[in-house]
């Protein structure tokens, strides 16, 4: 009995595709300055100043005039007049989530791959099928786990146009 299991992981993909995917940036989106200043020390922040880069670091103290933060274990001073937004990240990243998401889109290609590759007439071609399926189980969840590192919540605290 041949089974049908990529129309399945798809079906389980597209329901959990239904959640959003997108960062969170939620909060003040004026330029209130004062809730820059309300932040407490070593939380977390990601700077994108007026020239387009971006600054990680950890929260020092903000001033009328500055902000400065630790960055790589060294104070770097940031002109509140060059900073178009400062965002502050909540939260860890959902390493568990995207190593499912990673395994089941690997595992659904894998077998697929191994699908296409089996032939009822010849002997042990059954193996492709639970070979691609374990191969693209492993490389899935191994590429979700990264992508997973690298996403967390980002809360929106002060932006000016």
């Amino acid at each position: 009995m041949k089974r049908k299991t990529l129309p399945l992981l798809l079906i389980v993909f597209i329901v959990t595709g239904q959640t959003s995917w997108a960062m969170a940036q939620t909060g003040s989106t004026d330029n209130n300055w004062s809730a820059v200043q309300q932040i407490g020390t070593n939380e977390q922040l990601v700077i994108k100043r007026k020239d387009g880069k971006e600054v990680k670091g950890r929260m020092i103290q903000a001033s009328e005039t500055t902000l400065t933060i630790d960055r790589d274990g060294k104070p770097f001073e940031i002109p509140r007049d060059d900073i178009r937004r400062v965002q502050l990240i909540t939260g860890k990243a959902d390493k568990l989530k995207w190593a499912l998401i990673g395994a089941g889109i690997g595992g659904g290609t894998g077998t697929a791959i191994g699908a296409s590759k089996y032939r009822s007439d010849r002997d042990d071609y059954e193996i492709y099928v639970y070979m691609g399926a374990l191969i693209g189980l492993g490389a899935g969840a191994a590429g979700g786990l990264l992508f997973g590192q690298s996403r967390s919540k980002r809360e929106l605290v002060y932006s000016v146009n």
